[in-house]
């Protein structure tokens, strides 16, 4: 998978009957150091309507912040040289309505301690169970 496509901005319209006034505000930065989870979560997300763009590291992530605001940020806690939990200060900082949910296949007392205290809405245990995320994405909205 290319750069562009793998970090592409997509505006799904899998659910039925959703139109572009349903999706509006259903943005959502995916931040993952596995390329498979980035392309399962962009196609599962593009398909119930939301639009998505995923990377692959915290710099990636934060260029896409820049001009655009996501509702929602689906953070990995182990990004290769990068470390999540500083990620999703970041993001708080510049956009401080983001929503975010942290995931991870280590979870620790400490790790989910520093999540909520950093402002982490929700902490997904991988591997996360899809029907499980897509509802709690939906009842965001």
């Amino acid at each position: 998978m290319s750069q562009d496509t793998k970090h592409r901005m997509d505006s799904g319209s899998g659910e039925p009957g959703v139109g572009a006034a349903a999706r509006a505000g259903r943005a959502v930065l995916v931040v993952d150091d596995e390329e498979n989870f980035l392309t399962l979560l962009h196609w599962f997300l593009t398909q119930r309507g939301y639009q998505v763009a995923t990377a692959s590291s915290a710099p990636q992530a934060l260029s896409h912040v820049d001009g655009r605001v996501f509702d929602v940020a689906l953070l990995d806690i182990r990004l290769g040289n990068s470390n999540g939990l500083d990620l999703l200060e970041e993001l708080r900082q510049r956009m401080p309505d983001i929503k975010v949910f942290m995931m991870t296949a280590y979870p620790t007392v400490n790790s989910i301690k520093q999540a909520f205290d950093k402002g982490a809405l929700r902490y997904l245990t991988k591997p996360v169970d899809l029907q499980e995320l897509a509802e709690a994405l939906r009842s965001l909205y």
